[in-house]
């Protein structure tokens, strides 16, 4: 087992990519804490999970939930070895249309709840001398695409916090990785993906010839998030079917 007595946090833990790592994690061996807002879907996984799952329900743009999620899991557990920053939100429309609200509202909980969460986890880590962190970004945090402006910029400065983290925490045994999914099938994408002649049209954009699933993504980030990946920090790994390869 990879995760054998290893602790994992997970926020988005309830659906799609965030579900996905949950499931793996603790077929591998972890105890995971699952956050996110809708507690009803992160009981469904408990249920599923069993006594391996912990349900924190919350919202991760404020502090005194994140404060209670690190908390609960020191408690129940007393231990942070792997974190999932993997909460996100999206929205779209041109730059001269952005409103503040919706700008702030995508870079607080895609950027800043990130830096809040970490920061509340590396003096864990730190005491330790060991842990790993797999922020979940996007390929829209390599390329650039019309009407995405604040979406992908907080997913650019995903990457590069996280490789600043590296930098700084290596030599005290942490590291910190990132992943860019390419379109995954997840609530957050289906009205997107019920578009059949948009779809026929981007997936002339993936070389291996399909769509994603969370469990793709999921792999990534068990490989990342073990002791496999020991001397692997400050990467940025894309599993997109190639997408950015074109």
């Amino acid at each position: 087992m990879r995760l054998k007595n290893k602790t994992a946090i997970i926020t988005g833990g309830g659906t799609g990519i965030g579900l996905a790592c949950a499931r793996l994690f603790c077929r591998e061996g972890a105890r995971v804490a699952l956050f996110g807002r809708r507690s009803d879907r992160l009981e469904q996984a408990v249920d599923e999970l069993g006594e391996s799952a912990l349900a924190v329900a919350g919202d991760i743009s404020r502090e005194k939930d994140i404060d209670r999620l690190v908390g609960q899991t020191l408690e129940t557990w007393g231990r942070a070895d792997v974190l999932v920053n993997n909460a996100g939100t999206y929205g779209g429309s041109p730059v001269h249309e952005t409103r503040d609200e919706d700008w702030d509202r995508i870079m607080n909980v895609n950027m800043n709840s990130v830096f809040k969460l970490t920061r509340r986890v590396l003096p864990v880590m730190v005491e330790q001398n060991s842990g790993s962190i797999v922020h979940i970004s996007s390929i829209l945090g390599l390329v650039a695409a019309p009407e995405t402006s604040a979406y992908s910029a907080s997913k650019a400065a995903l990457i590069q916090f996280s490789r600043c983290v590296a930098a700084e925490y290596g030599g005290r045994g942490i590291r910190s990785n990132t992943v860019c999914p390419g379109l995954i099938e997840t609530e957050m994408t289906a009205d997107l993906m019920a578009d059949e002649a948009l779809m026929r049209e981007w997936s002339k954009n993936y070389p291996i010839g399909r769509f994603g699933v969370p469990e793709d993504v999921a792999g990534c980030c068990l490989f990342l998030a073990s002791d496999e990946a020991s001397f692997i920090t400050g990467a940025t790994v894309p599993v997109d079917g190639g997408y950015t390869a074109l």
